[in-house]
């Protein structure tokens, strides 16, 4: 699954009208200083508190410590076990076995089993509740439950990253069953995660309690968010003691080392989503052939152009396959220089900063390799719509993935996200075979091949991450092993254990 991030900037007006409803609030945040409340800043509202519907950072953040998944990524991006003890696997019969942990129980006390699973999965695949990653089920042919902690799996064929899949938020029965989709839509359920949630003051304070059910010890038995407004409250905020982490902003960071009160009050701790800033090319316009395509590539691939624009704002990337990136530097390509020059539009998220200075930076520096670009700033839902449409030559756009090397959304000719227009049969077979071998060794060897494809089309390129930065109070002692690494569904404050 790969899905598109962005977070809109509110205007002065709105700021005002914020800060002042914020003044209401003083005295629901009089008491954050309360021993065993661990209070986060965040930029945005949840748009759900029900798991399924949570699709921005900050649901996904919360539904992360609410409920539980079959598995999970780790802090280094590895699926591992969560509510799962043991699996086993039949390829003649295509069939999973899993074995569920004894002693899981949602926040009212009842015990989690097969058939919580069970339903979830029903409720899922049901198109009338608009599961958003409703594809992503699309290997599972059928799930039964054949004991109390016991499922039985059966996939449609042979799928080799089907634990990344099973990562989605196990549900109570009780919320599932006997309700129409508009009633379940407006319901929170029961989750079996460390907390739940307590108190809803939209649209500027949410607080999660302890699940009193949880087996283990917790750091904190409450957890307080209060959104702010704009980011540049956030040094300010931590400064004051009012939370006790924040992201912090990449401007901000770079200014940390400059600024002794910061340092003696916060400390930074950096981290990564995995995902890639990228440039799109739209291979359906015969301008945008493949001699541009590798002028382009040249350019930004094999010359300082992105050393030059990052500035320690990230690192490169340089395979459409991530976990080959390292293994695979970028080449110059042989090409003729243009000799013409092309005119030609990009296309930008209009909210994204870093996006918008990567375009005003590209559009100078092609101008030596007669290409001439015209930026075309727009809002994230017209973005969106354009690129889907194919309405642009060129556009910048960025992906937040799972942690897999499967790009078939991306560079498959029926991909959900493949913007550009690609259609490869060869590229097309290769992705279907990396689906399907189980041997990892294999799997790699094909992404290869993949990768080498990739190269010799290059419907798109692949850029920069960037680097993320949390704020955290000099108070709070953070853990050695934590999340530095974050995929899709994952966030900063996934595990709280030793915090």
């Amino acid at each position: 699954m790969a899905a598109p991030w962005s977070r809109a900037q509110d205007d002065e007006l709105t700021l005002w009208h914020r800060s002042s409803r914020l003044l209401l609030l003083l005295p629901l945040l009089a008491f954050a200083g309360e021993r065993g409340t661990l209070r986060i800043a965040c930029f945005d509202f949840p748009r759900s508190f029900n798991p399924v519907y949570a699709t921005n950072e900050t649901s996904q953040a919360i539904a992360n410590k609410v409920y539980q998944s079959l598995f999970f990524f780790d802090r280094r991006g590895e699926v591992r076990p969560e509510l799962v003890e043991s699996f086993s696997w039949d390829e003649d019969r295509l069939e999973i076995t899993l074995q569920l942990k004894r002693g899981t129980r949602f926040a009212d006390g009842s015990p989690l089993g097969s058939r919580d699973v069970v339903a979830t999965v029903g409720l899922l695949k049901d198109p009338r509740y608009d599961y958003p990653y409703l594809s992503d089920l699309d290997f599972l042919r059928k799930i039964e439950a054949t004991g109390p902690l016991t499922l039985r799996l059966t996939l449609k064929g042979r799928f080799a990253p089907w634990k990344n899949y099973l990562t989605f938020k196990i549900l109570h029965t009780a919320d599932v069953e006997g309700l129409t989709a508009d009633e379940f839509r407006r319901r929170v359920p029961q989750g079996s995660g460390p907390y739940r949630l307590d108190v809803v003051h939209e649209p500027w304070v949410f607080e999660l309690r302890r699940n009193p059910h949880w087996p283990r010890p917790l750091s904190y038995d409450r957890i307080r968010y209060t959104v702010l407004g704009e980011s540049r409250q956030a040094p300010l905020k931590l400064m004051n003691a009012e939370v006790d982490a924040v992201e912090i902003s990449a401007d901000d960071a770079r200014s940390y080392g400059r600024v002794r009160a910061w340092r003696e009050r916060f400390r930074l701790l950096a981290y990564k989503k995995f995902g890639y800033t990228y440039l799109v090319f739209n291979v359906r316009n015969p301008r945008i052939d493949e001699r541009l395509r590798r002028v382009v590539y040249n350019k930004l691939l094999t010359t300082r152009f992105l050393d030059d624009f990052l500035q320690g704002m990230g690192e490169r990337v340089f395979s459409s396959f991530l976990l080959l990136s390292s293994a695979l530097p970028p080449r110059p390509l042989v090409v003729e220089p243009l000799t013409e020059k092309r005119r030609l539009r990009i296309l930008a998220n209009g909210e994204s900063v870093v996006r918008k200075q990567l375009v005003l930076f590209l559009c100078e520096e092609m101008k030596d390799c007669q290409i001439e670009l015209h930026p075309e700033f727009v809002e994230y839902q017209m973005f969106l719509q354009r690129l889907k449409k194919g309405d642009f030559d060129l556009a910048v756009s960025a992906f937040l993935l799972d942690m897999d090397w499967n790009m078939k959304d991306v560079l498959s000719s029926a991909g959900y996200f493949n913007y550009a227009g690609y259609s490869s049969p060869e590229m097309d077979a290769v992705l279907e075979a990396g689906l399907r071998e189980m041997d990892e060794a294999k799997r790699r060897g094909i992404y290869r091949r993949a990768h080498e494809l990739w190269r010799e089309d290059l419907p798109l390129i692949p850029l920069f991450s960037l680097n993320y930065y949390m704020g955290l109070a000099r108070s709070i002692t953070p853990p050695r092993e934590r999340f530095e690494l974050i995929g899709s569904c994952g966030d900063f404050f996934y595990h709280l254990q030793g915090w």
